[in-house]
């Protein structure tokens, strides 16, 4: 719970916070009130609405944290007597911490001179990537400095929207380094948000992409690390007690939503089933999240054998998401229900083609657009999730799966979607829905089904 106190000729609006070990308590200065002007308008007394400003820009600077206003409003009004009339805001607000922060970076990059030392020139060469990419925001700043004034982008004279805009990294500067990420230039992002996690506190967003990276590198108990601080941190950012149907429609629970998925994916890699299994419990129990445990549970089936759980699992989701028909395929196949395993492979493979001749160990073409790619994305992605079945499958599983994907039929039904795909692609701009359509039929389940109950005759 926060409140006011006096310091000297200031007020601060504090919280309580107990130290873990000892159990003491330190108060956390939240904001600092310097004039009687200043307080009027937190206040509402001097311009209406003014009040209501401050309590928005608070609350968004702290989250996690109660406030009770009437109590600190209270405050303020009890000890207004202590305060000076004015102050000079713009040297302590907007001035000081970057003028400080400034004169310490370039002391340093001063000092760090390759022509004078070799261990200088080394220590820029390991932060090379940072000063990179701090040189291209300095210009962009530079290039941007001189705004016209609006309402958007105006301050009052306390300076609040500068002081209070958030603990968190601004929007710009993630999607900017999330691009990285994106298109594929995994170091440089691994060393930018490792950046912004020691320039952020709490960003659990940063310590997510961190383990998406290590997860790709195959660097489980790295991807591990990472996860579980993004648990952590993300959990701080929302009030301890929240009803389970608030977890999806609350933003704040995302990042700790998506460690927890994310962990157990890198617990199923790590063929640490059990706590993978229990994580799904906790999804489902906690946050009442009861799609993502579902598919996580059929990949630890049928890694773990349990076929039936496996295709149990994913026949609830094959509806939502097609690849669910793939994992479906081969634990019906492992079961001896050949029949019913072809038109589910046919169903997740006319959705993801390339995911399929992936799984079944054939070649794949390059992608030629945004839609192949993630196919073929998603193929990569599900051979390591499901890496301990596929290395040890039945031979009756091999040779069914392997006669399917010879059968000419089936051959040229999938070169007929991915060119239904391709027509698709290139038919959204002008409006035409015949590709659309067409992809559409082939991809149902009635569809798949039909083909199989043909081609079933022809592989026996």
């Amino acid at each position: 719970m926060a409140y006011v106190r006096k310091r000297g000729k200031q007020l601060v609006i504090v919280q309580g916070v107990r130290e873990p070990l000892k159990g003491k308590v330190q108060q956390r200065i939240l904001f600092t009130i310097f004039s009687k002007a200043e307080a009027l308008q937190i206040l509402g007394r001097e311009n209406e609405g003014h009040d209501v400003q401050f309590q928005h820009l608070l609350q968004h600077q702290y989250p996690g944290i109660k406030l009770n206003w009437d109590k600190i409003y209270a405050g303020i009004s009890e000890h207004l007597h202590v305060l000076p009339d004015l102050y000079q805001y713009k040297t302590t607000r907007l001035r000081s911490q970057f003028r400080k922060d400034l004169c310490s970076f370039a002391r340093q990059l001063m000092l760090a001179d390759p022509q004078d030392f070799v261990a200088a020139g080394n220590l820029i060469q390991e932060h090379r990537v940072e000063l990179e990419y701090l040189a291209d925001l300095i210009q962009w700043r530079l290039k941007l400095r001189e705004q016209e004034p609006k309402q958007w982008n105006l301050d009052n004279p306390f300076y609040w929207r500068f002081t209070l805009q958030g603990a968190g990294v601004p929007p710009f500067i993630e999607e900017h380094v999330a691009d990285f990420y994106d298109r594929g230039e995994y170091d440089r992002a691994k060393v930018l948000f490792r950046l912004l996690t020691e320039c952020f506190d709490d960003y659990a967003e940063g310590y997510n992409y961190l383990g998406l990276i290590s997860l790709h590198e195959e660097k489980l108990e790295e991807a591990m690390g990472h996860f579980q601080r993004v648990i952590e941190t993300g959990r701080k950012s929302f009030p301890s007690r929240i009803p389970r149907n608030r977890y999806w429609k609350d933003l704040s629970t995302r990042p700790y939503m998506r460690g927890l998925m994310n962990l157990t994916l890198t617990l199923n890699r790590a063929g640490r089933y059990a706590e993978a299994l229990m994580i799904c419990d906790r999804l489902e129990k906690e946050c009442g999240e009861d799609i993502s445990p579902i598919s996580y549970r059929a990949m630890v089936y049928l890694n773990t054998g349990r076929w039936q759980e496996a295709a149990d699992m994913a026949l609830r989701l094959h509806k939502i998401d097609a690849s669910e028909s793939l994992v479906a395929a081969f634990a019906l196949c492992e079961l001896g229900d050949t029949e019913h395993a072809l038109a589910s492979f046919l169903h997740g493979a006319l959705s993801f083609p390339q995911a399929a001749r992936i799984l079944l160990g054939a070649r794949v073409k390059s992608p030629k657009n945004h839609e192949e790619a993630d196919d073929r994305n998603r193929g990569i992605e599900m051979s390591r999730d499901l890496a301990v079945y596929l290395r040890g499958r039945s031979r009756r599983s091999r040779r069914f799966f392997r006669r399917v994907l010879n059968e000419h039929k089936v051959k040229a039904l999938l070169d007929e979607m991915e060119k239904v795909k391709e027509r698709w692609h290139d038919q959204r701009r002008s409006g035409e829905r015949e590709a659309f359509d067409r992809m559409w039929h082939m991809q149902s389940p009635e569809f798949t089904k039909q083909e199989a109950t043909k081609l079933m005759g022809i592989l026996r």
